[in-house]
């Protein structure tokens, strides 16, 4: 935010109000309704991502049974374009061009000036790999045209390759994570996590290459979070641990480099651990600072009930920055499936879906979040996100400007708007942070 203007949202987005102060913008919220995404309406819509560029326009890509495009075998991956003040950019838009068979779990990424990246997995490809799942990616420039042709991601073809996670630098230069059921490195055990790198124009950086180190077990679902000059993260769940967790599954971590050399080893990213450790996700900011969430069962925090929300934010240099903490205060039932966002100035947003809400949501599952500052305070308290509360509402997920806008994309069973047919795709968004001029931690000398 920092001395810029603050737009104001449509009708259907948080209302947003700026007040000039001497020093900084002071940001209000004001919850609004939710918005539906998808335009196509036959049968479900669901597991949406979502991303923003450094202006706030963004991206929401997702899964749909069905196409208004050329895809009517069965899933297929849509997307719509936004502009920072809330209004549509084009029409939804299939992304796949190989339509055979299923495609499903889309990702998304954009760089600074709105350019990205989708990447999914397919059964079958166009390209090598006809075994059974592979990733695949498609580029776009910020105007929605296609750059280049839909590309396999993965090189290693044995088995099934799946759940695919993309993060993109300023300049464009991205790499993919995902889950192989094979392994081009020295995984023979069971499912591994795999990569590759790319240069902005789309051109392969080296080979594939294997992320995890320890091989016992399946490591699955992967993350993955990159600075401004390309340095990243990857974050998984593992069945055991090199580290002190020997009890069920764990978090596990590794940085890299720009380059893709990684930066010192594997690591053990839970401190808690109890019984199981597991869906992952993270966000960098753009000096290389990150945050961890997952979903545990069982806290060191006040949620001994089922599933909590925890966290672990850690400096650029791979250091812990305080404790693991819980995220979530309403603790009754389950809180599931969390996904995190950081804007460059290192403030952060979680959001998940809880069963049972402290809101007004007391149907089945709702959209929650969390806002935290650079320094790990959390900023109010938990909200319930979701304002159509009929059914369920589930896998958010959340993106973030550089200078803090975040828009919250889930999955909706019906929808306030014309998609009464099954799943459909809801996105609201708001400020990461409501101070920007040191008054949060008391200090008025500002006003």
């Amino acid at each position: 935010m920092g001395g810029g203007s603050s737009s104001v949202l449509s009708k259907g987005f948080s209302v947003l109000i700026a007040l000039w102060l001497a020093q900084g913008v002071y940001i209000a919220a004001a919850s609004a309704d939710d918005v539906q995404v998808n335009t196509y309406t036959t049968d479900g819509q669901k597991l949406p991502s979502v991303s923003l560029d450094d202006d706030g326009d963004f991206v929401v890509v997702w899964q749909s049974s069905g196409s208004a495009g050329t895809d009517s075998s069965t899933d297929s991956i849509q997307a719509q374009l936004y502009a920072s003040d809330g209004s549509t950019t084009g029409v939804e838009f299939q992304v796949n061009i190989w339509t055979t068979d299923a495609q499903r779990r889309p990702a998304v990424a954009l760089d600074t000036d709105g350019d990205f990246v989708v990447v999914w997995e397919s059964l079958g490809s166009a390209g090598s790999d006809s075994s059974s799942f592979s990733i695949q990616g498609q580029r776009y420039a910020s105007d929605g045209s296609a750059a280049g042709d839909e590309i396999q991601v993965n090189t290693t073809t044995t088995d099934a390759q799946r759940l695919p996670a993309v993060a993109m630098d300023d300049d464009g230069d991205f790499v993919v994570v995902w889950d192989s059921q094979s392994s081009s490195g020295s995984d023979s055990s069971s499912y591994s996590v795999q990569g590759q790198r790319y240069a902005s124009d789309g051109s392969a950086v080296a080979t594939e290459f294997q992320i995890n180190t320890y091989t016992t077990g399946a490591q699955r679902l992967p993350a993955v979070a990159m600075d401004g000059n390309g340095d990243f993260v990857v974050v998984w769940q593992s069945p055991g641990s090199a580290g002190t967790d020997a009890s069920s599954y764990s978090i596990q971590g590794q940085r890299y480099a720009s380059d893709g050399s990684a930066v010192a080893a594997e690591f053990q990213i839970n401190t808690y651990t109890t019984s199981a450790q597991a869906f992952p996700a993270v966000a960098m900011s753009a000096d290389g600072h990150f945050a961890v969430v997952w979903q545990s069962f069982g806290s060191t925090g006040t949620d001994t009930d089922s599933g909590s929300i925890q966290g672990q934010r850690y400096a650029s240099d791979g250091s812990a920055a305080g404790g693991e903490f819980q995220v979530n205060t309403f603790t009754t039932n389950t809180q599931d499936a969390p996904a995190v966002a950081m804007d460059a100035g290192g403030n952060v947003v979680v959001v998940w879906h809880s069963l049972g809400s402290a809101g007004t949501d007391s149907s089945t599952f709702s959209v929650h979040r969390q806002r935290y500052t650079a320094n790990g305070s959390a900023l109010g308290g938990e909200l319930q996100v979701n304002t159509y509360t009929t059914d369920a509402q589930r896998y958010p997920s959340v993106g973030a400007s550089a200078d803090g806008l975040f828009v919250v994309a889930w999955q909706s069973l019906g929808s306030a708007g014309t998609d009464t047919s099954v799943y459909s795709v809801q996105q609201t968004s708001g400020e990461i942070v409501l101070f920007t001029d040191g008054c949060e931690s008391g200090d008025t000398t500002a006003w």
